[in-house]
């Protein structure tokens, strides 16, 4: 089970990680 805060630091790494990859 993640806490909220492990679920938004994950969701701004894959965001950074996928910002040069625009999936549209």
């Amino acid at each position: 089970m993640k806490t909220p805060i492990n679920a938004l630091l994950e969701a701004s790494l894959l965001r950074d990680v996928a910002e040069p990859f625009p999936l549209g």
